[in-house]
């Protein structure tokens, strides 16, 4: 959710950019990352058969995980999917099936996860059955918004892939559960992790709370603070470029404030 993470993607302009928190949501690390000795954020539903929502930000943190929605094209969500292990061509395949449908490929996953119930397990062999196709990664997952859906990923567990013959990589490695930032790195407490904690974190640059993330960071000692101290510099003047938001529409979508994350490194 930094320009840091977002960086990787070298440019990914916006048509528009918000502070969002997600509910019925838990959020926390438990995935091997493709990308480095580390494991990687992943969310999961607090109570199955409901779908994931998003909503405006609340005054204070009030326990669900806050987030950072982009409105971008279609090519660009399918740089995304590619960044989080899922094939380009099957977005375009979702795309064009959508398009048949006269609808939006956000309201045709919508519809697929309606049909579900909204079972996870269920929804995924329906896109697979569409597809012929599913990662071990991520899978994309539509999101309740008050209007057109969002999307998000979701890395499959022990609920699966949407096809037997592609196992998770959660259920591969055996971490199916989430781990707080602290099991994480009691797990993998190298520069690797650091890195990517880097990040996750620096998002509260932008005023996202991420109190849900960094209740207990004891055991990272100086080496969090030093890490994110030294991107913090930068972190404002590279989320800008990669997302290219102007001035005066960053600070409308993200205004200053007391950091909202109370219980973070400092």
């Amino acid at each position: 959710m930094s320009g840091l993470g977002l960086s990787g993607l070298r440019s990914l302009p916006v048509i528009d950019a918000a502070r969002v928190r997600l509910v019925n949501c838990r959020r926390g690390f438990g995935k091997l990352s493709q990308y480095g000795d580390r494991y990687a954020m992943v969310l999961e539903p607090l109570r199955l058969g409901e779908p994931l929502r998003v909503e405006a930000p609340a005054d204070s943190p009030d326990g669900n995980p806050e987030a950072l929605a982009l409105t971008i094209s279609l090519d660009d969500f399918a740089r995304v999917a590619v960044r989080e292990g899922y094939r380009a061509q099957a977005i375009e395949s979702l795309a064009q099936r959508a398009l048949a449908s006269r609808t939006t490929l956000p309201r045709y996953l919508w519809g697929l996860l309606e049909e579900a119930h909204f079972d996870q397990a269920r929804y995924r062999r329906a896109l697979f059955e569409r597809l012929g196709y599913t990662s071990p990664h991520y899978v994309p997952h539509p999101v309740a918004a008050g209007g057109d859906p969002a999307v998000t990923f979701l890395a499959p567990g022990a609920e699966g892939s949407g096809s037997d013959a592609v196992v998770p990589v959660r259920v591969r490695t055996e971490m199916t559960r989430i781990l707080s930032l602290s099991e994480a790195w009691q797990l993998k407490p190298n520069a690797s992790q650091l890195e990517y904690f880097a990040m996750c974190l620096l998002a509260e640059v932008h005023n996202l709370s991420l109190a849900d993330l960094t209740g207990q960071v004891a055991e990272l000692g100086d080496r969090l603070h030093e890490r994110l101290a030294a991107e913090r510099v930068h972190e404002r003047e590279r989320f800008l470029a990669v997302l290219q938001l102007d001035e005066g529409r960053y600070r409308a979508r993200f205004p200053a404030g007391v950091r909202r994350a109370a219980r973070s490194p400092e």
